[in-house]
């Protein structure tokens, strides 16, 4: 692997990957807590991973859209509309679940 492409790698996953999760559990547990405060915290901590993200061809644009459905999502559960709360925290959950089903095919022998 080329030297110059590890250590961007290496960073991308020390750094967003735990943060994705971190956002997704705030997002999760301010829903369920009713907690708007929460989800607009998930809506910063996922800034990084939309950023890199974006860069991805299939995710061109549409994945900076991620932190506004977040918002969207604080807002509904400010408004104590827990089923739009949850409907906008969707994209964020099967862009998680497609990349590990692509992690995990691509290293399958």
């Amino acid at each position: 692997m080329n030297e110059f492409l590890a250590i961007p790698l290496v960073s991308f996953f020390i750094f967003n990957w735990p943060l994705y999760v971190i956002a997704l559990l705030f997002g999760v547990i301010g829903v369920m807590n009713r907690q708007w405060g929460l989800v607009l915290l998930s809506a910063v901590l996922i800034l990084p991973f939309t950023y890199v993200l974006n860069g991805i061809s299939p995710f061109a644009g549409f994945s900076l859209l991620l932190p506004i459905f977040h918002i969207g999502s604080a807002v509904a559960t400010k408004d104590d509309n827990e089923t739009w709360a949850w409907v906008l925290l969707a994209p964020t959950f099967v862009i998680r679940m497609w990349l590990l089903m692509v992690a995990v095919v691509k290293t399958m022998p």
